[in-house]
Formats: structure tokens, C-alpha cells, sequence
């Protein structure tokens, strides 16, 4: 009953056949909407694949030229990728904003991977080399940001199946390559070698003195004529074995997979199988080359799984006779191996001591994670502990810590775990252990999953990975024509076409299983545990792609179901999130670039004939102006100098020379590193050549002051590498020649001592030095006044 003077409600606008403006649900039945919101999903469609195949390509790409940083080169090879890789973020967020729907996949194994890589990136800030901590931190922010795009981008087990086929296809190229590299190029640079020992060390960027004492001419020719491991695209054996084993074991699992399928009477599953065996022995092959054995037992380890895994489901007859084709074609590789050189007994006969050198490296990476604590309580309160040195500051921080015996200066510590915790502190190591944990954890107990082809075969997929290597020659800044690049590339190109060929069939015959992406990725981390090398991209994205994979086969579970939201936030806020990320990469690497191009355009004008100092001395300024961070324009800028110098004769008058020291002193000096021993070395060396070309037309008070730098520097590079010997040896004959005899004394018996301790040939006193140092040590004591020292 109405209220006495009130109306009755007027008829709504829809009650008289108009429509509201802005009522959503009328507007979802007419057509024009309904036409954009067709139109608007195919757009999105397309967006999502072609993101998804470019992510595949850039995947493809980056094991295509080497994945371990240069820290001469300011650890920078991988920024473009890095960029790549973002930019397909910002077409993969794209959808969202066209649909209204934000679709992803969720794991706790994500965010341990998310926490894990922004722990790290953070980590940076402790990098006393602020350009190669922050270079590297890209690399680890690239990485995370591809994980989520593989978790999140594939809709349908084929579209994560090819991206699987991708990578295998790759893997196999890469390995093709470096069987050819062990046939024919690694002999022909051995004898190039030794025609021309100076030529070929300036080609590797290594110095090679015409001393035959000299430790490192040893070590180099340990390395070149001593050593014939194949390390294909990467820069390191261990490297390209990381790369391979996880690819051969997801080919093992598809085939034992294949196997299991219930038999059709007109689908023989063997052709499938036989074509495979192709690019499994190629896998296989130059997995025993790199003469890897964290890899190989990785693998073995691996295969065991996946074999008892497949206990129940193929026949024992098969599986029985597929382990002995398996161990007849290992022993027939590993028998070619020794029989043509390619492999020796020692490989198997050193694993004690190659063991033994893995225990130097872990028990140095722990002093240097605890700061040398003596007890529980005190590593507590150890910043690297918590906080870590950030990326690509280990090498020098461990050598700090390095035991007098060890055999090499190592730029990660062998071990996956450690190199995180060194890093990045203790809450990036647990990160890491849940995320490499919970995401295995989960794959290997996977339930029985069918094993029927997959209902979609997205061919674009796989034709998108093989972009990777087109992209490679912008990426990778590949120039065909210098050098072997050429027959490199077409090599890959070749075996990449002909590796995805073969393995379709068996992709096409049954789908990949999440148990064998765990299988695969368990395997890359054993080799990780012993080999280290989780922070170089194209290893670690073996390992975290394949686990983002195996976690979306899992459709059943949890972490397998592609979720949805009906709304723009969460889009708007990644959104946010990428443009902040973006931002920060852009503002702090456009002034690198701009660094690096001028000092190309200095060393192009250096090329020159005649060179032309001029215009390349105003570039090195201006690249010094540009980022103050970048130690390149300096080191390029002294060596400018020397040159100008010499070609004006050298004189002693022409004061020149004197800006060399200064230059080489910034280039190690705020804020660019002044942690990096082998700069003040280097200073040391080119001061003492100076001082012995201008020596005798100098003041006895400039010839001293030169005489103290020397020292300074010799001084400095030996406090940041305790351990070296020949820096004991040449602060002694510094402090020496600068009467400074009691140091002199201390020193030259430092160098005897480190000398006598080292097993290492490299890392011993150069017979030269040694017999000097013995013969002098005497006359010092005596001048000093001094007791005899004890002999050595």
C-alpha cells in the first residue's frame, strides 16, 4: 500500500523498450559487442602466440654464442637478450588488457623462483664492480621473467611439448657442433698455436709471453695443447655439458614413453624411436667429449630414474634390451673416444683429485660466505652471509679466501647452492632449495599421466624456435664472416633442421610427461652441484625452463590449471610493475651503450693505417664521460697513450708517458672496482717497463716516486690475491730497488713459501724468479742486519 502523496515509480526506460547507457549486460547481447568481443579475442590470440613463439626463439638463441660473463667486457653479452625478453613480456600483457581476462598458472615453486631471482637482481647493490653487478642482474631478472612467460603463455600440452622439441632441437645442433669442433677445429687452433704462439693467444684475448717459464704461457698451453675437451658455443666443457644433459634425458624419457603407449596393430612404435636415436647419440656423443663427469653421473643418475619408472609399464624384455643398446653404444663412443685421443684414462683415474679440487673450492666459498668466522655466532653476524657479494663479485672476493694449494682463480664455486648463497645471501640459498625442491619434488611424484599424442600439433611453435638462429645474428652480434662463424652457424642450422625432423615422429606419437621434465631437470642439477654455472642464462634456462614446463603438464593439480580472472587490475598491475622494470633497465644501461659505442668507435679509428689518435683519444673522453662505472675507456684510453708515446719516439722528455699510470690507477680506482687485483698488477708491470725506457733521463725524485707506485701497486694486487706467489715475488724486488729491505725480506720469503706449497705449475715461482729471489734473500738479510732466513 502506497504512502498517502507519494507517486507510483514511473515505468523503467526498459520497461518501454529503451536501454540503459552503460548496462553492461544488455550491451554483452547486441551484436556490435559481441563482434568486438570476437574481434578483441582473436587479436589477443594472435598476441599470445606470437609472443609464445618469440619467447621460443629467444630461448633457442641464447645457447648460440657463450653464456659466461667477461668481466674485461663489463659481463654485457647478454643484454640485448635481456631486453628481448622484456619486450616480449610487454606483448604477452597485451591480451589482458584487450579480453578483460588475465589467465596464469600458479605453483609455490613459482614464487620461491620469483623470490629467488629478485633476491638476486637486488643483490647487485653489493657488487663493488657496480656495472658488472648490475649487468648481471639484468641477466637474472631476464631469467625469471622468461619462467613466468613458459608458465603462463602455453595453453595446451602440445604448445608445451614443441616448446620442449625446441629446445631438444637445440641441444642437438649445439652438440653437432661440438663434435665438429673436437674433430677438426680444435686440432687446427692447437697447430695454429704452435706455428704462431703470440698470434693466437692475442686471438683469445690471453697473454702469452715469449718465456718459456713464464706461468701463464703454461697455463695456456696446458689449455690448448694439453687439453682436448669440446666446449661447442659455450666458453667452458662444464658449460656445454649443462647445456646437453637435460635435453637427452627428456628424449630418453619421451622414447621409454613412446614404449609404454598401448600398441596399435598399424602404428609400429619403432621408426618413431629409430629416428630419434639420431640426435640422442648426438647428445650423447658430445656429452662424453666434454669429458664432464658431474654430467655424467647426472645423467646416469637420471636414466636410472626414468627406468624404474618404466619398470610397470613397458615389457622387461624391451626395457632390458634397450639398456644393453644403450650401454653398447656408450662403450662403442667412449672406445672411438680413446681410440682416436679424444678421451683418456684419466678422466676416470683424476676424479679423486678433480673431487679433491671441488673441497678447495667449497671450503674457501664458506670462509668467504662466514668472513672467516671461527664459530657459529660470528657467521651469524657475517654480512655475506645474509646479503651475499652480489653477481660476478665472487671471483675477486674469493680470492681473499683461497687455500695456497688450489689450483685455479674461480669465478663461481662449483656448486649451485654456494653460488647462490655467495651471492645473494642466505634467503636467495633458501629460495633456491624450495623452489629446485618443491618444483622436482612435485614432477617426480607426478601421477600416471596418459600417454597419447598430444590433440594439437602447433607447427608454428617449432618453426618459431628455429628463429633463434636468425635472431643470434643480432643478438649475439654474430658476423658471419669473420673468422669460423660461418661454418659454425650453418653447421647449426643444418642439425637444427634435421634434429627437430627426427624427433617429431616420437613428439607426434605421444605427449611429454611431467615426470620426465622432473627426470630431466634432476639431472641438470646434480651436474649443477658439482659444476656450478646457475647463473649463466642458456644453462639455467635448462633447468628452469624444463621445470616450468614439467609444472604445466601437471593439469591435473594445482599447479598444471590455467586460472583466469575477470578483470584489467591484474594485467595493470604487472603492467606497472614491467613499465618500473623497463625503466630501471633502460636508464641504467642506455649510458653503457653509449660508453661502449664510443670506445668502437676509438678502437675502429685505432685500426686505422695510420691510426688516428686524435679522434680516437675524444672518443675514450667522451666514453669516460658517459659511464663513469665502465672501466673499458680507461684501460683503452692508457693503451691510446703508450701508443701516442711510442710513435713519438719514446722520449723521456715528451711527458706523455706520465698520464699512463694515472690512467691505468683510475681504471682501478671509485667508483669503478678497486677490488680487481690484475688491474694493479697490470699497473705495476706497465709502470716498471716505463720506469726502465725513461729511467736514466729522470730526477732521482721522479725515478723514486715511480719506484713507490710500483710498490703501491704491487702492494695492493697482493693484498687482494694473498695466495699468488709471483706477486710476493715482484712486491719483494720492488720493495727492494726502493731500499725498503725488511718488507723486501718478508715478501721474498712469502714467495718461497706459497711456491713450495702449490702442486700447481701455474702457480709456482717461474724458475727465473725463484733462483733470484734465493740468491738475493742473503744479501738483503745481511744488508738489514738481519739473521739468515732458514733455506727454503
Amino acid at each position: 500500500m502506497a504512502r498517502r502523496g507519494s507517486k507510483p515509480p514511473a515505468p523503467s526506460r526498459e520497461g518501454r523498450g529503451e536501454r540503459r547507457e552503460g548496462s553492461t549486460a544488455t550491451l554483452r547481447n547486441e551484436p556490435e559487442y559481441a563482434d568486438f568481443e570476437s574481434e578483441a579475442a582473436r587479436w589477443a590470440e594472435r598476441l599470445r602466440r606470437l609472443a609464445l613463439g618469440l619467447l621460443a626463439a629467444l630461448i633457442a638463441a641464447r645457447a648460440y654464442w657463450p653464456s659466461e660473463p667477461a668481466p674485461r667486457e663489463g659481463a654485457s653479452a647478454g643484454l640485448g637478450w635481456d631486453l628481448a625478453v622484456f619486450l616480449v613480456a610487454a606483448i604477452a600483457l597485451a591480451p589482458s588488457f584487450l579480453t578483460g581476462r588475465f589467465a596464469f598458472r600458479f605453483a609455490w615453486t613459482d614464487a620461491a623462483v620469483v623470490a629467488l631471482m629478485f633476491l638476486t637482481a637486488l643483490s647487485a647493490r653489493r657488487s663493488v664492480d657496480w656495472r658488472i653487478g648490475v649487468n648481471l642482474a639484468w641477466e637474472w631478472a631476464a631469467m625469471g621473467t622468461a619462467y613466468l612467460l613458459l608458465r603462463w603463455l602455453p595453453r595446451t600440452k602440445g604448445e608445451t611439448g614443441v616448446l620442449a622439441l625446441g629446445m631438444a632441437a637445440t641441444a642437438s645442433a649445439v652438440a653437432a657442433y661440438g663434435i665438429f669442433q673436437g674433430a677438426v677445429e680444435i686440432p687446427q687452433l692447437q697447430e695454429a698455436y704452435r706455428r704462431d704462439p703470440q698470434a693466437v693467444a692475442r686471438q683469445m684475448g690471453a697473454q702469452a709471453t715469449q718465456a718459456q717459464d713464464d706461468p701463464r704461457r703454461q697455463a695456456l698451453e696446458n689449455r690448448l695443447l694439453q687439453s682436448n675437451e669440446v666446449f661447442g658455443t659455450f666458453g667452458l666443457a662444464n658449460s656445454l655439458a649443462g647445456f646437453l644433459v637435460a635435453p637427452l634425458l627428456l628424449v630418453l624419457a619421451m622414447g621409454l614413453r613412446n614404449l609404454a603407449r598401448r600398441r596399435e596393430p598399424d602404428a609400429s612404435p619403432w621408426p618413431a624411436m629409430l629416428a630419434a636415436t639420431v640426435p640422442g647419440l648426438l647428445l650423447l656423443a658430445c656429452l662424453v667429449l666434454t669429458k664432464s663427469r658431474s654430467a655424467w653421473l647426472g645423467a646416469m643418475f637420471a636414466a636410472a630414474l626414468l627406468a624404474w619408472h618404466a619398470r610397470r609399464l613397458v615389457p622387461r624384455r624391451v626395457l632390458l634390451g634397450l639398456v644393453a643398446a644403450g650401454a653398447v653404444a656408450l662403450g662403442g663412443l667412449v672406445a672411438a673416444g680413446l681410440a682416436t685421443g679424444r678421451l683418456d684414462l684419466e678422466v676416470l683415474t683424476q676424479s679423486r683429485l678433480s673431487m679433491g679440487y671441488r673441497l678447495q673450492y667449497w671450503k674457501s666459498t664458506w670462509a668467504m660466505i662466514t668472513e672467516g668466522a671461527g664459530s657459529a655466532g660470528k657467521a651469524l653476524q657475517a654480512g655475506n652471509f645474509w646479503s651475499g657479494v652480489g653477481p660476478g663479485a665472487f671471483g675477486s672476493h674469493y680470492l681473499l679466501y683461497k687455500l695456497p694449494d688450489a689450483s685455479e682463480e674461480i669465478q663461481d664455486p662449483h656448486n649451485l647452492f654456494l653460488e647462490v648463497w655467495s651471492t645473494a645471501g642466505f634467503w636467495a640459498f633458501l629460495a633456491l632449495v624450495v623452489a629446485i625442491g618443491s618444483g622436482i619434488g612435485m614432477l617426480l611424484t607426478s601421477r600416471h599421466e596418459p600417454d597419447e599424442p598430444p590433440a594439437d600439433r602447433p607447427g608454428w611453435l617449432l618453426a618459431a624456435s628455429a628463429l633463434g638462429l636468425v635472431m643470434v645474428l643480432v643478438l649475439g652480434r654474430m658476423n658471419l664472416f669473420v673468422e669460423d662463424l660461418l661454418s659454425r652457424w650453418l653447421i647449426l642450422t643444418v642439425f637444427w633442421g634435421l634434429s627437430a625432423a627426427l624427433l617429431l615422429p616420437l613428439w607426434r606419437r605421444v605427449s611429454a610427461s611431467a615426470f620426465g621434465m622432473g627426470a630431466a631437470t634432476t639431472a641438470l642439477a646434480i651436474h649443477l652441484l658439482a659444476a656450478g654455472g646457475i647463473a649463466f642464462p642458456a644453462i639455467a634456462m635448462g633447468l628452469w625452463g624444463h621445470l616450468a614446463l614439467g609444472l604445466n603438464l601437471r593439469e591435473g593439480a594445482g599447479s598444471g590449471r590455467l586460472r583466469t580472472v575477470e578483470s584489467r587490475l591484474p594485467g595493470a598491475g604487472m603492467a606497472v610493475a614491467w613499465a618500473a622494470l623497463v625503466g630501471s633497465f633502460l636508464g641504467a644501461t642506455i649510458p653503457f651503450w653509449k660508453s661502449e659505442a664510443a670506445v668502437a668507435r676509438a678502437e675502429a679509428a685505432l685500426e686505422r693505417m695510420p691510426p688516428d689518435l686524435e679522434r680516437a683519444e675524444a672518443a675514450y673522453t667522451l666514453a669516460e664521460r658517459l659511464d663513469r662505472y665502465n672501466v673499458r675507456p680507461w684501460l683503452g684510453h692508457a693503451y691510446l697513450q703508450y701508443l701516442a708515446w711510442e710513435s713519438r719516439g719514446a722520449k723521456p722528455e715528451d711527458l706523455r708517458w706520465k698520464t699512463i699510470p694515472t690512467l691505468l690507477l683510475k681504471a682501478a680506482s671509485p667508483p669503478r672496482s678497486p677490488d680487481a687485483w690484475s688491474l694493479h698488477a697490470e699497473r705495476a708491470e706497465v709502470t716498471r717497463d716505463l720506469l726502465r725506457r725513461v729511467g736514466p733521463g729522470l730526477s732521482p725524485r721522479d725515478a723514486v716516486s715511480l719506484r713507490g707506485s710500483i710498490v703501491e701497486a704491487n702492494r695492493t694486487a697482493s693484498r687482494l690475491y694473498p695466495t699468488n706467489a709471483t706477486l710476493h715475488a715482484r712486491l719483494a724486488e720492488a720493495s727492494a730497488e726502493l731500499s725498503l729491505l725488511p718488507d723486501a725480506i718478508q715478501e721474498a720469503r712469502e714467495a718461497l713459501r706459497l711456491d713450495a706449497l702449490t702442486p700447481h705449475p701455474d702457480k709456482k715461482l717461474a724458475p727465473s724468479v725463484r733462483a733470484r729471489l734465493q740468491e738475493s734473500l742473503p744479501k738483503w738479510t745481511a744488508q738489514a742486519g738481519e739473521a739468515a732466513p732458514p733455506a727454503p
